[in-house]
């Protein structure tokens, strides 16, 4: 009853249909993190989005710490590989930087490239936290370096 008072309602996600919104919500975001990389409303990692994935290419990414120099190693890498490197972004939070980039897997010399090597190779590089390659199952090609030890 105070007069210099404005009482508002709680917008909190408290009617069934806000708890149903905010639920289709949480499981589109957690699909799309795990069929294209994307990271959105993240409380640690930052919002991150590539454009759709073209055709016939490999997209994979990429954990590492916020410090300079990973992103050279990482898409040196690539480069020792023959592969090139069609779209890529970095975005940083903090001490976390997240990658995505989209790879040509055509190879012009006529050598072959194991993705499995390619991703322990990068996944161990110093500074480098984990690798994921979307390619195939949704949610397989995860790896991750663990004090310098691999795991997948």
């Amino acid at each position: 009853d105070h007069k210099n008072a404005i009482i508002l309602p709680h917008l909190g996600a408290s009617t069934e249909e806000a708890e149903e919104n905010a639920a289709a919500m949480a499981a589109n975001t957690i699909s799309e993190f795990i069929e294209t990389g994307t990271i959105k409303n993240s409380v640690n990692f930052p919002a991150t989005e590539l454009p759709d994935q073209q055709e016939n290419t490999i997209r994979m990414t990429v954990v590492n710490e916020n410090k300079p120099g990973m992103l050279a190693n990482i898409t040196e890498a690539f480069a020792r590989a023959n592969l090139n490197i069609l779209q890529q972004i970095n975005h940083s939070r903090g001490d976390i930087a997240y990658n995505v980039l989209d790879i040509d897997p055509v190879i012009d010399d006529g050598h072959t490239v194991s993705l499995k090597e390619l991703q322990k190779d990068i996944t161990m590089l110093d500074g480098v936290l984990s690798s994921r390659i979307l390619f195939g199952t949704p949610g397989a090609g995860y790896a991750r370096n663990v004090n310098g030890e691999y795991f997948v």
